[in-house]
């Protein structure tokens, strides 16, 4: 789909200038979940008027990532030395599966799975973030699913684990053989039929045995020997049906155990995310209480300075009483002291008269 766009075929530019398919495609895949079909038939759409019908129809033909395929495709483009890191332990863990017949094979394919599983539940503790920043709201858990696509990376085929390094996958990644991803999720050697076959042309034929010789020369094997063979060959299927429990028992356990493993993580998660709540109404509760108080404390102020300003004026109005009472007082001081001098003079002529 590497194709770029750069006119319509009667040579006029598109509305948007000059279309990258392949940076379009990318920005389709980084989006959140419930926005990729609106985006990718608007970008077939301008590729369709830019004249590149043949980029429109390839775009138009992507399909919407499932939930899943969303988490690895943001997990590969968040982390993508993490996920580089997932592919190289897988190829080591396909090696050492190759080489764990080999002296000291089994322990470096446990070393390897352990590696693996690390990186796994590595990306896996990321995943819930990206969930909820992509705005993620269908039914059911696709945690399974996408833990499940990660285990099965060693035994991917090409094109999925090129698709994941890209981050442009649109469902979840099928494992290869399930006997040799059996094998390399319970760190145990597994002998392909080519490999053994192989190995029993190197040590050459086996020796004949009596029953084969007397089958060779036409000669049919006593009764007790074709019980013994019925009887062996019970025993195989019984062997068989023991060694298909077992496994089934194993892939069980292992549900189970992830099952429980993935439970355990999203109560802690919910518990995370309950005492943040809490935490959060009670900061609300005390900021509520503080804006309480901090409005009484302003009124209270107010109040305050209203009385203060009253009893300011009330203080300049009593100044001018006492001034003016003064004023008066001294006035009729001095009319005071005006009627003793004029009663003085009074007196002075009444003794002149009186002489």
């Amino acid at each position: 789909m590497a194709s770029r766009t750069k006119g319509t075929r009667g040579g006029a530019p598109p509305p948007g200038g000059v279309i990258d398919t392949e940076e379009g495609v990318d920005d389709l895949y980084k989006k959140p979940i419930g926005d990729f079909t609106r985006a990718r038939d608007e970008l077939a759409k301008r590729l369709r008027q830019a004249g590149d019908k043949g980029a429109s129809d390839r775009v138009k033909a992507l399909r919407r990532p499932t939930a899943a395929a969303w988490a690895l495709n943001q997990l590969a483009r968040r982390y993508p030395q993490r996920v580089e890191g997932l592919l190289d332990a897988g190829e080591r863990l396909r090696e050492a599966q190759r080489g764990a017949l080999a002296p000291g094979g089994a322990q470096g394919l446990r070393d390897a799975g352990q590696m693996h599983r690390a990186i796994v539940n590595e990306l896996l503790r990321a995943a819930p973030a990206l969930f909820a920043e992509g705005g993620y709201r269908e039914r059911g858990n696709p945690m399974d699913r996408l833990r499940d696509s990660l285990l099965a990376t060693p035994t991917a085929s090409p094109s999925d684990l090129e698709l994941l390094a890209r981050g442009r996958l649109s469902g979840e990644i099928e494992p290869g053989d399930l006997s040799e991803l059996l094998g390399l999720l319970r760190g145990r050697p597994s002998e392909r039929p080519a490999e053994a076959e192989a190995d029993r042309g190197r040590k050459g034929p086996k020796a004949e045995t009596p029953a084969r010789r007397r089958a060779r020369e036409g000669k049919q094997p006593p009764k007790r020997q074709k019980r013994a063979g019925e009887e062996r060959g019970r025993e195989r299927e019984e062997q068989r049906a023991a060694e298909e429990r077992e496994r089934k028992a194993t892939l069980a356990a292992e549900r189970r155990e992830r099952k429980e493993r993935l439970a355990a993580e999203q109560r802690q998660q919910k518990a995370q995310l309950a005492a943040a709540e809490r935490e959060r109404d009670q900061a609300s509760r005390d900021a509520a209480r503080a804006a309480r108080e901090a409005d009484r404390l302003t009124k209270e102020a107010a109040r305050m300075s209203r009385a203060a300003e009253k009893a300011e004026e009330a203080a300049r109005a009593a100044k001018r009483r006492s001034d003016e009472a003064e004023r008066r007082a001294a006035e009729a001081q001095q009319k005071a002291a005006a009627g003793a001098g004029r009663l003085e003079a009074a007196e002075d002529r009444l003794d002149q008269l009186g002489r």
